[in-house]
C-alpha cells in the first residue's frame, strides 16, 4: 500500500528518464536510417516526426501520472479505487505519433507495440517494483493508441476512395458520360459506429 503511495511522485522525479527511454524506443521502432534521423534533434523544425513523437509521449505519460496522483487521493480517501484514464484525452496525447505511424507501413500490432515498452522501462526506472495498477494503465494507453490508429487508417481509406471517385467522375465527365455532381454527391457518407 506505502508504495501505491508513492509510485505518482516516483514516476514524476523519473520522468524525464523515463520519457527518454521511451522516445528511444518508440523511435528505434523504425527502421535504422529513419530512427537516426529521428532522433537527431527535438527541434520542431529541423525534426517534425521526432518532436511530436516526443510531445506525444510526454503528454501521454502526463496523463500516466495524473491517473496515478488521483488513484492515490481515493486510495486515502477509500481505501479502494481503480486507477482511470480519460480515454479520449490519451487519444488526443497520442494522436501525432499515431497520426505519423497509421501513414507507413506499420501493421496494427507494430504501430501500437511501442506503448508496451513502457511497462519494461518502468520496470528498469522505478525503485519499487512495478504492479497490477501501473501495468493495466499502460495497457489502457495501448488500447486508445490502437483506437487512434484504426480511426487514422480508416480517414485515410475515405480519402482514397473519395479520390477514386472523383477520378472516375472526371474521366466520365471529360468522356461526356456523366453530368457534373455536387460536392456531396462524390463524398462518402461517413458512418459512426
Amino acid at each position: 500500500m506505502k508504495y501505491l503511495m508513492e509510485i505518482d511522485k516516483q514516476l514524476d522525479q523519473a520522468r524525464e528518464i523515463i520519457l527518454n527511454k521511451w522516445f528511444d524506443a518508440t523511435i528505434h521502432s523504425y527502421p535504422q536510417d529513419t530512427a537516426r534521423i529521428f532522433a537527431k534533434s527535438s527541434n520542431r523544425f529541423d525534426n517534425p516526426v521526432g518532436s511530436a513523437t516526443r510531445q506525444s509521449l510526454d503528454a501521454a505519460l502526463g496523463l500516466i501520472v495524473d491517473s496515478l496522483s488521483t488513484y492515490r487521493e481515493l486510495l486515502q480517501k477509500n481505501g479502494s479505487a481503480l486507477p482511470e484514464i480519460d480515454e479520449n484525452a490519451l487519444e488526443e496525447a497520442l494522436d501525432s505519433v499515431i497520426r505519423i505511424r497509421a501513414v507507413q507501413s506499420f501493421s496494427a500490432s507494430m504501430a501500437v507495440e511501442f506503448v508496451f515498452e513502457l511497462k519494461t522501462i518502468l520496470k528498469s526506472v522505478l525503485e519499487n517494483p512495478v504492479n497490477e495498477v501501473i501495468y493495466n494503465l499502460v495497457d489502457k494507453v495501448a488500447l486508445a493508441a490502437f483506437n487512434r490508429f484504426m480511426k487514422c487508417r480508416e480517414d485515410i481509406f475515405l480519402l482514397r476512395a473519395n479520390e477514386a471517385k472523383r477520378r472516375i467522375h472526371r474521366a466520365f465527365e471529360r468522356a461526356g458520360l456523366v453530368t457534373e455532381l455536387a460536392e456531396e454527391e462524390l463524398s462518402p457518407a461517413r458512418t459512426n459506429l
